[in-house]
């Protein structure tokens, strides 16, 4: 019997042992009430764990689909990218990578290589390593990394590209490695440093290095360790540059770079400082006669022609010459002197070489101050004119004037042109000042007698200007006068350089109807080859022959020679410096056409010229 119908028949029965029935049938109807209300109870809770565990289920089902879903992102996200990336377990072991891990050893197809050590993923994929092979040493070089904490290091790999590998160990063992091609990167900052260092057109080192450069060799300075600057420029550099355009001007400073590099020793170094600026450093300097050695190599090989474009193109260059010997000497100082050194070789006749020395520290601030006040003065209106006759012999009337070029500084006085005209040309103001003497002279020649003619001396610097056949041409139309009366007076110094654009530009001049005169005519080495180049309307035989009249036989027969030739060729002669009636006679006999100096009269302002004091000459002399 069931222990619960015991139970209830228990229940049911009084103390006689009598059993009451509905008192039984009460209790079992209790009791499979209550049974089937605790079966409901534990059906729900069995439907409601059932529940519970199918919404886990599903969840750990979408969590697996999520996972494999973030994984392919994760794969994808790294495949883009372009440094190689891996994952690897604490044992070595590759978990996750992207394929351009591989390919930086060299490996652009694999099978799966998870669960793979690398040497076993790259066998895997054919590569073999052998004790020779450069790439087992890569390998070596890049397991040799350490595997906890962080390390970072750049290496360059047998294809010659340069990478960055970066380690960083995990949390619960294993690390992650990124690799880098920074080849690209490390380039652009080598072009970046060398733009930094090296002037771009002449691959010289450029002013910043050059200055770098010497600073260390002060800092090492000694008189057993002498070391030199040499600063040099280029001489008519600005002419040519003028002429054909800056594409000529660039080659050639190309051109001049290469030398330079050919004629120093190991060691030196060559520098473009801007413009046609050069500068070596002399590292090694034994003597004095080391530095000047090398200097006049450089004068030597700077000066042979060029030829550019079909051009051939022949300027000089100067080299002033500064020694390194003092540690303690400021490198801008010394820079500085070698500047002024250079400005001194300049002075003397350029294609020279100087040294410095404390004179030239003083001579080289009067230039500078020279130079401020000329700049000055074209704006002050400092700058006149003054005219001196020119006689001719056959009407015994002045037949012209040359006008010469005076500065009126209010504080130097009356400045001499031998004192400033250099500086001009140097500096580039001679354009503007000899611009301002072609219309001033053609304005005044407006108001002197119709037969009379102006001669205006013109510098090559000017002279090679692309402007000066302009300037010549709108002053002749502004004054109105004939441009017959016009005589531009230009020296050799012209025609050295480049004879054949000096002759276009005389020929343009020419067909403006301006007369040209060769002045100084004797004094340089070529005055007969340019006589038969370019047909003169004028030669001028030079002071010094005339002051030697009487003294040296040799100036007589020069006069004779260039005289003789004029009347051959129709070229009118003129001798300049004529200061005493002896000194007319003979160049009379010698059929100078015409004469100029002290004898016929001084020159004098516009205002102050006197026709009759040239007459009263004529008288005298006649």
């Amino acid at each position: 019997m069931h222990r619960l119908l015991h139970r209830q028949l228990q229940k049911a029965t009084d103390e006689t042992g009598a059993l009451d029935l509905n008192t039984l049938l009460d209790l079992v109807d209790r009791a499979y009430g209550e049974y089937e209300l605790e079966s409901r109870r534990v059906d729900r809770a069995t439907q409601l764990m059932t529940d519970e565990l199918e919404t886990a289920n599903e969840k750990l089902r979408q969590s697996l689909r999520d996972l494999r879903e973030n994984g392919q992102r994760f794969q994808a996200t790294i495949e883009t990218l372009p440094h190689g990336i891996c994952l690897y377990d604490r044992d070595g072991h590759i978990c996750e990578y992207n394929r351009a891990y591989l390919t930086f050893f060299d490996v652009d197809k694999a099978n799966n290589a998870r669960g793979l050590s690398l040497v076993q993923a790259l066998e895997a994929a054919g590569r073999r390593m052998s004790a020779s092979n450069a790439r087992l040493m890569q390998l070596l070089e890049y397991l040799a990394i350490p595997k906890t904490g962080h390390s970072e290091g750049e290496y360059v790999w047998p294809s010659g590209r340069t990478v960055r590998v970066s380690r960083t160990g995990v949390e619960g063992g294993g690390y992650l490695d990124v690799i880098a091609d920074i080849t690209e990167s490390h380039l652009a900052r080598a072009t970046i440093e060398r733009m930094a260092n090296f002037d771009a057109l002449t691959e010289l080192a450029n002013r910043n290095l050059f200055q770098k450069r010497l600073a260390d060799l002060v800092a090492r300075a000694s008189a057993r360790s002498m070391a030199a600057i040499l600063s040099l420029d280029l001489d008519r550099f600005k002419a040519v540059n003028d002429l054909y355009g800056h594409g000529v001007g660039d080659a050639l400073l190309a051109k001049v770079a290469r030398r330079l590099v050919d004629v120093l020793r190991p060691g030196d170094l060559a520098a473009r400082l801007g413009g046609d600026e050069f500068a070596v450093l002399l590292e090694k300097v034994s003597a004095h006669h080391d530095a000047h050695q090398v200097a006049k190599r450089l004068v030597s090989h700077l000066s042979a022609p060029y030829e550019i474009d079909g051009l051939e193109i022949v300027i000089g260059a100067s080299v002033g010459i500064e020694f390194i010997d003092d540690p303690h000497a400021a490198p801008i100082d010394l820079m500085r002197h070698a500047d002024q050194a250079l400005y001194a070789a300049k002075r003397s006749g350029r294609n020279d070489i100087a040294v410095y020395d404390a004179k030239l520290h003083e001579t080289y601030l009067e230039r500078q101050q020279i130079e401020a006040d000329l700049r000055k003065a074209a704006q002050s209106r400092e700058f006149f004119l003054v005219y001196q006759p020119i006689f001719c012999v056959k009407s015994a009337r002045v037949c012209g004037y040359e006008a010469l070029l005076r500065w009126q500084s209010p504080v130097r006085g009356i400045v001499s042109p031998n004192e400033f005209i250099p500086v001009a040309e140097e500096t580039g103001i001679i354009e503007e000042i000899g611009s301002w003497v072609i219309r001033k002279a053609c304005k005044d020649a407006a108001a002197l007698p119709e037969h009379t003619t102006i001669a205006v001396n013109v510098s090559p610097v000017q002279f090679r200007s692309r402007a000066f056949v302009s300037v010549v041409t709108r002053a002749l139309q502004d004054s109105r006068i004939n441009p017959n009366r016009l005589e531009i007076e230009i020296t050799e110094g012209v025609m050295i350089g480049d004879a054949g654009e000096a002759l276009k530009i005389l020929r343009a001049l020419k067909a403006l109807g301006v007369r040209i005169s060769l002045d100084d005519f004797g004094t340089g080495y070529s005055s007969f080859s340019y006589i038969s180049a370019f047909p003169f309307d004028k030669i001028k035989i030079d002071q010094s022959f005339v002051r030697d009249l009487g003294q040296r036989s040799e100036s007589l027969a020069i006069i004779r020679a260039v005289s003789g030739m004029c009347s051959s060729l129709g070229i009118v002669s003129t001798a300049e410096g004529v200061e005493t009636e002896q000194q007319f006679e003979i160049l009379r006999t010698e059929h100078c056409d015409t004469m100029q100096g002290y004898l016929f009269g001084k020159p004098v302002a516009l205002n102050e010229l006197n026709v009759s004091n040239a007459d009263r000459v004529a008288a005298k002399v006649a």
